[in-house]
């Protein structure tokens, strides 16, 4: 069985209007809005894997219906789509436990390579 390699996805996650939304195409239109005044951006590598699931996990990363808190983007880059997809799934499952509004969203996928 062949992996898919690609070099990361980003994702967008959005708090007063729940939504997770990964883009995998890193030329897709709708990631300017990465780069919002302010923007939260969490970079998760091989390397930063663990403590940014930890973080995740503990609660660290607050969501609220404000501009400071209500969306971060995802770098993912963990050299295969299977995984990167995989740790989106667990992120959101760990969010669910913390804020209601994510447990009744289903991850979508805007675009494509």
């Amino acid at each position: 069985m062949a992996i898919k390699v690609m070099s990361m996805i980003d994702v967008y996650v959005n708090y007063p209007n729940p939504h997770i939304t990964i883009h995998a195409d890193s030329s897709c239109g709708n990631i300017q809005q990465h780069h919002k005044r302010s923007q939260r951006v969490i970079k998760i590598t091989h390397g930063s894997l663990s403590r940014e699931l930890l973080k995740f996990a503990a609660g660290d990363y607050k969501f609220a219906p404000n501009a400071e808190l209500n969306d971060m983007w995802l770098e993912v880059d963990l050299e295969d789509s299977k995984f990167e997809h995989s740790v989106v799934d667990h992120i959101w499952v760990l969010l669910a436990k913390k804020y209601s509004p994510f447990r009744s969203i289903k991850i979508d996928e805007h675009c494509q390579p």
